[in-house]
């Protein structure tokens, strides 16, 4: 698995809040479990090629674009999440 950056700010936001025992951990280890299936999925995504089921392959691709754009929306949430609990 190759790291990125999502699996990297959401494994230390989780870390850290995990430490200092911080609420809301819910929502660095959704992102970091996001980042990992988008990390592995990433490439049949952006690829053009779909198999015999077509509709199926279609709707996958879908499901998992969708969790990548989780994973890229939360890398900045986990950032927000971290900048509130270190200011409040």
């Amino acid at each position: 698995m190759k790291l990125n950056a999502a699996v990297v700010i959401s494994a230390a936001t989780l870390l850290a809040g995990f430490f200092f025992h911080q609420p809301h951990l819910w929502i660095p280890v959704s992102v970091l479990l996001a980042a990992v299936v988008d990390s592995y999925t990433r490439q049949w995504v952006m690829s053009e090629r779909l198999g015999s089921a077509q509709n199926l392959s279609m709707f996958l691709k879908m499901i998992f674009a969708f969790i990548g754009f989780y994973a890229m929306i939360g890398q900045i949430a986990c950032i927000v999440l971290a900048g509130w609990w270190l200011f409040s």
